[in-house]
């Protein structure tokens, strides 16, 4: 509901007149063809980032090592103090 207008079946029929109207009765083939695809497109991206959210989801369920366990020694000193 926004701001008090609901959307029945009068506001639907004088929408749809518009539409009519505005794009004829020979584009109306087409135009739902491409609201059709917009809307495939759509749920497609919408549902890529349903499934990329889970895995850094997952991805964030892993243990962390503590401060103290990591090694900030760059490689090329672990290969000079180790000769």
């Amino acid at each position: 509901m926004l701001l008090g207008f609901t959307l029945g079946p009068a506001e639907i029929a004088v929408i749809v007149l518009i539409v009519v109207l505005i794009f004829g009765p020979s584009k109306l083939p087409q135009l739902g063809s491409s609201v059709g695809k917009m809307l495939r497109g759509f749920k497609k991206e919408m549902k890529s980032m349903n499934e990329e959210d889970a895995a850094s989801d997952d991805d964030a369920a892993l243990p962390r090592p503590k401060p103290g366990e990591i090694d900030v020694t760059p490689a090329n000193e672990k290969k000079s103090a180790s000769s």
